[in-house]
């Protein structure tokens, strides 16, 4: 069965580990910021040496953070959890005067980005100020979408009762209409029966013009032949006289008859 080891038993791999963990200096803890560099990078394959915590092949890493920055390292290459940190520098510190120079641009750095996170923040305000008033003036966009849409109602409503009286009239005018309609049709029937009745009167007043005028000419020829015999019988009774035959006092007699006739 095993058993957990005494705290006194340490192999020498750990005592070795221990060792160089206890000489190293604690800013080696301290893992800077880095930057990809082709010519520099993946896992530690020169050596079989290992991070002090994970006992992992370390990295190569290119720094890129304060006066440490463009200077190789090899670091632990662990992403997660606690990190071992720098293990050994490969490049030598820069010159003083570099390391000044490169202090400089990261304070101008910092304070640059300082400078954009107070910008950053008064946008930030100013925004939520254009929110408000967005919000605000969203607010005031919807009543006066109700109130227009309330109005639009409003005359849709007056709309329909106008139409309504519009169509009541128009109902009402073509009700008219129809009874002018029916009373032109009656007066002009009723003209029609009078006109009929009228020209039946001019056909009878013709009819008996006619017949009267057909009368008139018979009596014209019986007074004609009347006169054509009277002439006549005149003529008879002339002869008759001058011939000498019958009395002349019967003869004055039947001529005054005649005349009388």
């Amino acid at each position: 069965m095993s058993s957990w080891p005494n705290s006194n038993e340490t192999s020498d791999d750990d005592d070795e580990y221990m060792s160089e963990f206890n000489s190293m200096q604690m800013e080696y803890f301290q893992t800077p910021d880095t930057v990809i560099d082709p010519s520099f990078c993946g896992l530690v394959t020169e050596s079989d040496r290992r991070c002090i915590l994970h006992r992992q092949r370390p990295g190569k890493f290119v720094a890129f953070e304060g006066t440490d920055t463009g200077r190789r390292f090899i670091g632990c290459a662990t992403e997660d959890g606690v990190n071992c940190g720098v293990l050994e520098w490969v490049d030598a510190p820069c010159p003083v005067i570099l390391q000044r120079c490169l202090s400089k641009l990261w304070d101008m750095y910092h304070e640059q980005n300082l400078g954009r996170a107070q910008d950053n923040e008064a946008h930030g305000i100013e925004v939520a100020k254009l929110q408000k008033e967005l919000d605000s003036l969203a607010n005031q966009y919807s009543q006066l979408v109700d109130d227009v849409s309330k109005l639009f109602d409003y005359q849709d409503g007056v709309k329909s009762h106008d139409m309504d009286c519009t169509s009541q009239a128009i109902n009402e005018l073509k009700e008219k209409k129809k009874q002018l309609e029916e009373q032109a049709k009656i007066e002009l029937q009723m003209e029609k029966l009078k006109l009929k009745k009228e020209q039946r009167c001019i056909l009878q007043s013709q009819a008996d013009i006619m017949q009267n005028t057909r009368k008139a000419m018979k009596e014209l020829e019986v007074e004609k032949d009347l006169l054509k015999e009277e002439k006549k019988l005149e003529n008879v009774i002339a002869e008759l006289l001058k011939v000498g035959h019958g009395c002349k006092e019967k003869l004055d007699k039947i001529k005054e008859v005649v005349m009388e006739e």
